[in-house]
């Protein structure tokens, strides 16, 4: 397993890299006041270094590890694997139409019931919070997402 780990905190790192070489071609600082739009990415990015360079660390020692046999998903795994792709493409497609509070919300449901199984009111609870409330809380930050055709 320790194989696995060592090329997935490798690619982190690259991406982490990535990032911070990307947020260096934006504004670091505001125009008015504050860090600007590349403020936060820099600092994540730099973030995503330093934790992948420490898993990275702990985890060359081990390295010489076998990865288990049963480490690929069974069919049951791979199929699980093909929903939920293709629910972020369905999301993804849908964002424009039915705008983002109904888009996630029938995103979450998909993911709780279907392949979460959690029981409705579970459900309902964190659909209707990971939809409308993310939705006013980016609008109380001016930040303003699509809206669908119904205007919600």
């Amino acid at each position: 397993m320790n194989r696995v780990y060592l090329v997935a905190w490798t690619v982190l790192l690259l991406f982490g890299g990535f990032v911070i070489h990307e947020s260096l071609q934006i504004s670091y600082y505001g125009m008015d006041f504050g860090p600007g739009p590349g403020f936060f990415s820099f600092w994540l990015g730099v973030l995503v270094v330093l934790l992948s360079l420490w898993e990275i660390k702990k985890t060359l020692p081990h390295f010489r590890e076998r990865i288990p046999a049963d480490f690929l998903p069974d069919r049951a795994g791979v199929r699980r694997i093909l929903a939920l792709i293709g629910a972020m493409t369905a999301a993804v497609l849908l964002m424009g139409t039915l705008g983002y509070s109904l888009t996630i919300l029938f995103f979450c449901v998909f993911l709780l019931r279907v392949l979460a199984t959690q029981p409705w009111w579970v459900t309902v609870l964190l659909s209707l919070t990971a939809s409308f409330g993310t939705f006013h809380g980016f609008r109380s930050l001016q930040v303003f997402l699509p809206v669908g055709f119904l205007g919600i």
